[in-house]
C-alpha cells in the first residue's frame, strides 16, 4: 500500500514541481536578492514538532510512516510534550519549530506578546450529540449526574489554563454550575482516568476512549459538543513563531500540504485498518477498540470562523482583554476552509 500511495503522489508532485519551478524562476527574476530569498536559503526542510502521543495525532503519524513528509522535501522530528502551553514555551525558546497546541493557548499567548501563527489544523470537534470524542468522566457510584453536582469538587485536566480546563469551565457555566467553586488540578493524560477511579479526584476531562467501564467510569457528556452548540470547534493544530512563518515558509507550507494529503489517504475506507493499526502502535491501545470509538473530524485546513468563536469564549471568561486578532493569526500561504 505504501508503494502504491507514494507512486500516485509522485505523479502529482512532478506536476506541482514543474509549476513551482516555472513560478520560482519568474519570482527569482522579479525579486533577486530580496529578504524573502535570503530567508528561503535558511529553510533547511527540517522541522521539530511537539507531540502528546495521542491516538488522534494521526495526520503526522501517517505522513511520517508513509513517506509523505519525505515526498514533500521535509525531515520531521517529533518531540514529546505535556500540553499546548508547554509546547508554546518550547516554541518560544527555539527548541522546536512547530508546537502541537490549541487555539485557546495560541490566542492567549498572542495576547501576552508571544508572536505566533497558526500553520495547520490537526482535528476538529463534531457538533453532533452522541458523536463526541471527549468526556466528563465520573465514577458510576459517585452520585454525580449533572454539571451542578460538581460544585465544590475537584476536576482533573492535563494542564492548568489549557484547552480542556477552558472548555470544562464553559461547560460548567452553560449548564448552571458554579465554575468558580471547582478546583482544577493538572495530571498527565495517562493518570486522569485512574485518578477518578481511585477517588483522587471527582471528575476529569478526558478522551472518551479512556472512560473504561472496567474502572467503574461513566461520562456525563462530551463538553466540546455542548459548548459548540451545534457548531464544531478547532481542537488542535500546529503553531510556529512569526519569524519562522516567514523564514521557513516553504517548509511550513509543505508541512500543511503533507497533512492534507495524509488526511485524504487515511480517511479513505480502504485504509481504515492501516489507520487503526498505526494509532494502536503510537498510543498503545487495542486497534479493535479504537475502531469501535467515535472519532474527531480530521482536517488540516484552517477554519478561521471556528477559531473566532473560540476567541469569544476567552473574552467571556476574561482570559483576553479584548477581541482575538484572528485576521493576523494565519499566514496568507496557508490553506483555510
Amino acid at each position: 500500500m505504501k508503494h502504491h500511495l507514494r507512486k500516485n503522489r509522485a505523479r502529482k508532485n512532478r506536476a506541482v514541481a514543474l509549476a513551482a519551478t516555472i513560478g520560482l524562476a519568474a519570482a527569482t527574476l522579479a525579486a533577486c536578492g530580496s529578504d524573502k530569498d535570503s530567508a528561503s536559503a535558511q529553510d533547511s526542510g527540517t522541522l521539530r514538532i511537539t507531540t502528546l502521543g495521542l491516538c488522534n495525532e494521526t495526520s503526522v503519524y501517517w505522513a511520517e510512516k508513509n513517506g509523505i513528509f519525505e515526498d514533500n522535501g521535509l525531515k520531521v522530528e517529533l518531540v514529546k510534550s505535556t500540553g499546548g502551553a508547554a509546547a508554546l514555551t518550547a516554541l518560544q525558546s527555539g527548541d522546536i519549530d512547530l508546537a502541537f497546541t490549541n487555539p485557546f493557548s495560541t490566542m492567549i499567548a498572542r495576547s501576552q506578546g508571544i508572536d505566533v501563527r497558526w500553520i495547520a489544523t490537526a482535528y476538529e470537534t463534531t457538533s453532533v450529540k452522541g458523536e463526541g470524542t471527549n468526556a466528563m468522566a465520573v465514577t458510576e457510584d459517585s452520585g454525580i449526574t449533572k454539571a451542578s453536582d460538581l460544585n465544590g469538587k475537584t476536576i482533573g485536566v492535563n494542564e492548568i489554563g489549557g484547552i480542556n480546563e477552558i472548555i470544562t469551565t464553559e461547560w460548567l457555566t452553560i449548564n448552571g454550575a458554579d465554575a468558580s467553586s471547582v478546583k482544577f488540578v493538572a495530571l498527565p493524560f495517562n493518570e486522569l482516568a485512574s485518578s477518578v477511579a481511585n477517588g483522587k479526584i471527582d471528575s476529569a476531562q478526558i478522551p472518551a476512549q479512556n472512560v473504561d467501564p472496567k474502572l467503574g467510569l461513566t461520562s456525563l457528556e462530551d463538553p466540546y459538543v455542548a459548548v459548540g452548540n451545534g457548531k464544531g470547534l478547532v481542537f488542535a493544530g500546529y503553531v510556529a513563531t512569526s519569524k519562522n512563518a516567514t523564514s521557513k515558509e516553504k517548509s511550513l507550507k509543505a508541512f500543511q500540504d503533507s497533512l492534507i494529503t495524509a488526511v485524504d489517504e487515511y480517511t479513505a475506507p480502504e485504509n481504515a485498518d492501516a489507520k487503526y493499526a498505526l494509532q494502536s502502535e503510537k498510543c498503545k491501545q487495542d486497534a479493535a477498540y479504537l475502531k469501535s470509538l467515535k472519532e474527531n473530524i480530521y482536517e488540516a485546513r484552517v477554519d478561521t470562523e471556528a477559531i473566532a468563536r473560540m476567541g469569544k469564549i476567552l473574552e467571556e471568561q476574561e482570559r483576553l482583554d479584548g477581541p482575538a486578532e484572528i485576521d493576523d493569526l494565519v499566514p496568507s500561504y496557508i490553506v483555510t476552509k
